[in-house]
């Protein structure tokens, strides 16, 4: 479904961001340019700025969020101010944002320089699992740390369910279940970041053991409807349709999601005779 969108233009604020030490000490005029991807059908028909974003109060929140810490690259403060509008307003799909420093300490004549960013709120479904240590801990730990991250976000998460292992290795039951969270990240990102997750949780992933036990397992489902097959990652998980550990708390989440190759929603999948885990 094609977007709408929001546009402001040359917002301008002043501040001490650069490289340089004249700019830390004197300052600069900044000006951003926004434009804002929503839906603003339901907007329009009643008439409702509750249905939107209000271009005032985002000029506002920017206004106020901009010195609030400094930066040497307009880079990362764009980066900045685009999370905290994802994070602030639910309803935002996409954004481009550009920082323009006309007056940045550069011994040449230009008329201005910038960067633009562009940024997209995508939408992932991930399966958990985990059978050593304080399983339940441990799991609450990985989603407060994708709650807290700057680029990601919690959706739902369904209760984790106790499973028998699969592969044939000898192990404890697995707390299982899954999860639909959003990310600025592109997917090798978030698969670093999904990684750092399990690290933090101990897992030593130079001693993992194919199919062994875990003390917090994260694996990408689906991102958005993209396709991937590369060394590091396949998208979505290649072995999902035969796993019913997965397949049935994602049915709870997105039964009418559809994988993108099979073209079967989670609930066809999930109906399908396999082999029977989920024991409690």
């Amino acid at each position: 479904m094609s977007m709408d969108e929001i546009d402001i233009r040359g917002l301008k604020i002043y501040g001490n961001h650069g490289v340089y030490p004249q700019e830390e000490a004197k300052g600069q005029n900044f000006y951003l340019s926004l434009r804002l991807f929503l839906s603003l059908q339901e907007a329009g028909m009643g008439d409702d700025l509750e249905k939107s974003i209000s271009y005032e109060e985002v000029c506002l929140f920017i206004k106020e969020s901009f010195n609030k810490k400094r930066h040497l690259l307009i880079e990362s403060l764009a980066e900045r101010i685009a999370c905290e509008l994802f994070d602030k307003y639910e309803s935002l799909t996409e954004l481009e944002l550009e920082v323009a420093k006309p007056e940045a300490p550069v011994d040449a004549d230009f008329e201005n320089v910038s960067v633009t960013i562009r940024r997209k709120r995508h939408i992932v479904y991930l399966a958990y699992g985990a059978n050593e240590g304080d399983c339940e801990k441990q799991i609450a730990q990985g989603f407060r740390m994708i709650a807290e991250d700057d680029h990601c976000g919690l959706i739902r998460k369904t209760d984790p369910v106790v499973t028998t292992p699969y592969g044939g290795v000898e192990q404890q039951d697995f707390y299982n279940g899954a999860a639909v969270i959003w990310t600025l990240y592109a997917p090798e990102q978030l698969l670093g970041f999904i990684h750092r997750i399990e690290e933090a949780a101990g897992v030593d992933r130079s001693k993992k053991i194919h199919w062994g036990p875990r003390k917090l397992d994260l694996d990408i489902i689906f991102f958005d409807d993209l396709v991937i097959d590369s060394s590091d990652l396949v998208i979505p998980h290649p072995d999902m349709a035969s796993r019913d550990f997965v397949l049935k708390p994602l049915a709870q989440l997105a039964p009418y999601y559809r994988h993108p190759l099979t073209k079967k929603t989670v609930a066809e999948m999930a109906a399908a005779p396999m082999e029977a885990h989920i024991v409690v």
